[in-house]
């Protein structure tokens, strides 16, 4: 796959003060159209990034997919013709329809929703945080239907994965739709992921795959929201039990609370800082809200987060 920059990616780059940890940032200004990932992972070295990094920089809108030039040109008609009758018939046979596996791909825009390798588990879950992600800001229906076939999805059972994939497509266009049409920013997709781009970064990035970032940020946003008395104790519950039940991590990582506050996306000046974030008023209810700083440090500490 090749990718070129988006114009959000050319501004991050131009922001010095991006939120963007510094392994993305270099990876973002080496895309240029032109390389595909493995040369651009080539040319990192020892960073430790692999292919979830453009996972990353795709869900943030920084960078596009190009077409392949094997896609984008039209296939041959007179090939199979050339090598003879067996041939022709060969390449009429219907081909068997892909496996429905890459979950860990959904942050993609779905383009690899249908792959023919098999995931890790790991991977499966992680892919499932951005269905839970959708559901949950978006559809309590498809979040009731989560809960009861979370299992199905884990084993990968074709039905159910077909389901899931259909519908979180069409509630990622509805909803990039709604925030073009009322420029409303941060978007509800954006839930879990202003906890979890720190928790990606507090130990170092690649220490979780991105879909178990966004999970735990997701799972610290209940507890804020529940703090907050924004988010009931039931639906939080109910978000931390499909989490759970989806196979991701449920503690984030500890570190000192210098260290977070040196990574939390804080505005405002000193003493009265705060953190702008989607939370949930219930299911399918998200909001944008203004935490403070206190707040975050409060629910970082009952998730066992912030080291001695």
């Amino acid at each position: 796959m090749t990718y070129e920059k988006t114009d959000a990616g050319r501004q991050t780059l131009a922001n010095r003060q991006s939120d963007l940890p510094r392994p993305l940032r270099t990876l973002l200004l080496l895309v240029d159209g032109a390389r595909n990932e493995a040369e651009l992972l080539g040319m990192l070295g020892e960073s430790g990034l692999d292919s979830q990094a453009f996972a990353t920089l795709l869900e943030r809108g920084l960078i596009r997919a190009l077409p392949s030039q094997a896609a984008a040109a039209p296939p041959p008609t007179t090939a199979a013709e050339a090598r003879g009758p067996r041939a022709t018939l060969a390449a009429a046979e219907p081909k068997p329809a892909p496996r429905f596996t890459a979950f860990a791909k959904l942050g993609q825009g779905l383009r690899a929703a249908l792959e023919s390798r098999s995931d890790s588990p790991r991977e499966i879950s992680a892919g499932l945080a951005e269905i839970i992600k959708c559901a949950a800001v978006a559809d309590p229906e498809l979040f009731a239907w989560l809960e009861r076939h979370v299992d199905d999805l884990r084993a990968q059972q074709q039905h159910a994965v077909a389901h899931a994939v259909q519908r979180i497509q069409q509630l990622r266009d509805q909803i990039e739709a709604e925030d073009r049409q009322q420029h409303r920013t941060p978007s509800p997709l954006e839930f879990g992921m202003a906890l979890g781009h720190v928790v990606e970064s507090v130990l170092g990035f690649g220490r979780y795959l991105h879909g178990e970032a966004i999970g735990l940020g997701m799972l610290l946003a209940a507890d804020l929201g529940q703090s907050l008395g924004l988010q009931s104790a039931e639906s939080a519950e109910r978000l931390r039990r499909l989490l759970q039940g989806a196979g991701l991590p449920m503690m984030p990582p500890r570190a000192p609370t210098d260290r977070w506050l040196e990574l939390l996306p804080l505005d405002g000046e000193t003493g009265a800082q705060h953190m702008r974030c989607v939370l949930l008023r219930e299911l399918g209810a998200p909001l944008n809200q203004t935490v403070p700083r206190e707040q975050v440090l409060q629910t970082l500490e009952r998730s066992g987060a912030l080291a001695a």
